[in-house]
């Protein structure tokens, strides 16, 4: 988070991703947006539109990946077809962020989170992206401003929790936002959660898996 004297390159990125984030919440459809607005509700019942959307990168992904690493090596990631005319130094820079276990390795949530940073902060590439997943992470913003709403770049534990409580007196669908599930984004344990904490979470919230489900 944000609350050291000392600001971090990862904190300066999380600030920077949040207000484009905030700025493209703009641009979208403003009655779709006032209809997802303020609702834990839409959010929890648009889940499987956003498995559905992030599905969509599963096959570039898997021909990239090496088996026996369980993911994709940087040197092979940033030759990838969907980075073409992107500057290498920048790219590789958003795949280190991405790699959240720091092993050197980006698995499918880490490449989704390396092509979602890319989608905010480069709308010159948002044309490649399929429109499925556009309306995912259009849902994702969405979620996104309505705990962020002020565009502090970071979500408070507070904040978190009146959204929260204020929503489950309306709806049982409410309750997946527990105070529970604030922590299992907040990594750091510092009260506040960052983007990147928090799209992670709201891929397994969505049942974005790691290894690609065997269909019956």
């Amino acid at each position: 988070g944000c609350g050291s004297s000392h600001v971090s390159q990862t904190d300066l990125f999380n600030l920077k991703l949040s207000k484009e984030i905030h700025a493209y919440a703009k641009t979208i459809d403003k009655k779709k947006r006032m209809a997802r607005r303020n609702s834990l509700q839409a959010m929890c019942l648009a889940f499987p539109r956003v498995r559905k959307g992030f599905e969509k990168l599963r096959q570039g992904y898997l021909s990239l990946e090496d088996k026996k690493a369980n993911g994709i090596e940087f040197e092979i990631l940033k030759k990838a077809e969907i980075f073409v005319g992107m500057e290498e130094q920048l790219l590789l820079s958003y795949i280190n962020e991405s790699d959240v276990d720091e092993n050197k390795v980006i698995d499918f949530r880490e490449y989704v989170l390396t092509l979602t940073f890319i989608f905010f902060l480069h709308p010159e590439m948002r044309e490649k992206y399929d429109q499925r997943l556009v309306a995912a992470f259009n849902i994702v913003t969405n979620a996104w401003c309505t705990f962020d709403s002020t565009g502090h770049g970071w979500i408070s534990r507070k904040k978190a929790m009146a959204i929260i409580n204020g929503e489950s007196t309306k709806t049982t669908h409410g309750t997946i936002f527990t105070e529970e599930r604030f922590n299992e984004m907040d990594w750091d344990r510092n009260g506040e959660v960052s983007f990147k904490e928090f799209f992670l979470a709201f891929l397994e919230w969505s049942g974005v898996e790691q290894q690609q489900e065997v269909d019956d």
